[in-house]
């Protein structure tokens, strides 16, 4: 039997996604956040306001791991968190005027890496990379 990880498709798509994520995580330490954090802005653009527990629903993470990314971003300034209307014991979370200033700076590196990215590929090639990818969700998501 021949053995030859480079040849297996779990492999390729992994290594792929790491060097990806590494790239993206390297543009994300320029300016101080983490991934997690990135999802914290994305979800607080997308919604304006979130309770913290509606916050770490999203973004699948534990209590203790949402309370540290929280704090972070209160001692920069990115958020602010203040008593819910409805139940006081309810923190409700939105991004500061230096949050979204940042999360626009951020996503404009984002979408650059983005392009870069899709800029491999004539229109054709990405239409069948999409299809691909999106028949591989649909499998690995049963």
């Amino acid at each position: 039997m021949r053995r030859v990880i480079e040849e297996l498709v779990g492999y390729q798509v992994g290594v792929v996604a790491h060097l990806m994520r590494n790239q993206f995580n390297d543009k994300l330490s320029e300016f101080g956040i983490t991934q997690a954090q990135f999802k914290v802005f994305y979800e607080l653009i997308e919604h304006e306001e979130m309770t913290q527990s509606e916050l770490q629903t999203k973004l699948y993470i534990k209590a203790s791991t949402m309370n540290g990314i929280i704090e972070s971003m209160l001692k920069n300034e990115l958020i602010e968190k203040k008593d819910s209307l409805i139940d006081k014991r309810s923190k409700r979370i939105k991004l500061t005027e230096k949050g979204k200033l940042l999360e626009k700076k951020i996503w404009l590196e984002v979408e650059k890496l983005e392009e870069e990215t899709l800029n491999l590929f004539n229109e054709e090639e990405k239409q069948v990379f999409f299809s691909c990818l999106q028949k591989m969700m649909v499998h690995y998501q049963k």
